[in-house]
């Protein structure tokens, strides 16, 4: 009898002990540690001036998504990638760059740098050109370096001629991060992923500013590129202020995404896609657009929140026209 309550007794303590490791509060992440953003940057690097295809491969993940500049412009995998990419880096005789704007999050597993590039460039047929374009980047340690798991390069738009503004001045902007920018771990990867999966698809349908609104934050420290702003959107008040229009021009929203990559380690999150949206405007029609996003994003109070994104339109390379049309 006694060995038995002993028994017993040893169980419940087992027990006890390993809920209390359980209910350990989890520690939040380290956010932008230096060695990391270091790297970040240097991947970054390489890719907007590398033009040698077999020194620009082995940064991207073997299942890396790519939005492209130019229509179709979609690679999914390595070997699209590849052979997207080598065409255009082949016809190149020399590139130099200037990046007045990048801002980089990481907590160490994953990783988010949006860029605002500007780049000249000397063709290998003589021509030479400029232009000024949009990147987001997000990236996964995978063995201990650093890989483009989601790409999205993007022009904005002019909205009164719907063309690509090839040069469109670049305005610095910075980004102030708040005291806490990412919460700790708080679900699966599993789950993680399938819940910015339901995000999108309830997020990406929003009726009204106030719904789409609940998507961005928690806090200040968010960064719009979206198609028809030439500079980052700051912060949700000018979110708020830039979208309350187009959020007021119609009545109903129906949305598929024939594109759709994720990855997530429970409290950073990534997602890219493409978009089909049909809008029942308020006088009576209905509108379809075609467009192209990708969000990092922070799971913070069990719910996800978008704090870098991109919307954007491709370019028909021959006309420069956006693309948005399905």
């Amino acid at each position: 009898m006694k060995a038995s309550r002993l028994l017993a007794f040893t169980a419940a303590l087992a027990v006890a002990s390993a809920t209390a490791v359980v209910a350990k509060p989890a520690r939040l992440p380290v956010f932008n540690a230096k060695a990391d953003v270091d790297a970040i940057k240097a991947v970054e690097e390489i890719l907007a001036t590398e033009i040698d295809i077999d020194k620009v491969m082995p940064l991207y993940a073997d299942n890396a998504v790519v939005l492209d500049l130019f229509s179709p412009g979609i690679f999914q995998g390595k070997a699209e990638i590849r052979a997207g990419f080598a065409p255009q880096l082949a016809a190149i005789k020399s590139i130099t760059k200037t990046t007045p704007e990048m801002t980089v999050a990481t907590d160490g597993q994953f990783g988010c740098a949006a860029s605002q590039i500007a780049y000249q460039t000397v063709m290998k047929d003589g021509t030479a050109f400029n232009m000024n374009l949009r990147e987001l980047d997000a990236l996964k340690k995978v063995g201990g370096k650093w890989l483009v798991v989601q790409q999205h390069f993007s022009f904005p738009v002019d909205p009164a001629t719907m063309t690509a503004l090839t040069k469109a001045p670049i305005q610095p902007r910075m980004l102030a991060w708040s005291a806490h920018p990412l919460a700790p771990v708080s679900t699966t990867p599993a789950g993680a992923k399938a819940q910015i999966r339901e995000w999108m698809d309830v997020g990406g349908a929003s009726v009204g500013l106030d719904k789409l609104m609940n998507y961005y934050g928690p806090g200040d420290d968010v960064l719009l590129y979206d198609a028809f702003s030439p500079k980052a959107v700051i912060g949700r008040k000018e979110i708020a202020d830039f979208y309350g229009p187009i959020m007021g021009s119609y009545t109903g929203i129906s949305l598929t995404m024939p594109l759709f990559a994720v990855d997530s380690d429970g409290s950073f999150g990534v997602q890219i896609d493409t978009q089909h949206l049909t809008l029942n405007m308020k006088d009576g029609t209905k509108r379809s657009v075609a467009l192209r996003q990708s969000d990092c994003m922070r799971r913070v109070g069990g719910k996800w929140f978008s704090f870098m994104e991109m919307i954007s339109y491709p370019a028909d390379a021959k006309t420069m026209k956006a693309q948005m049309s399905w």
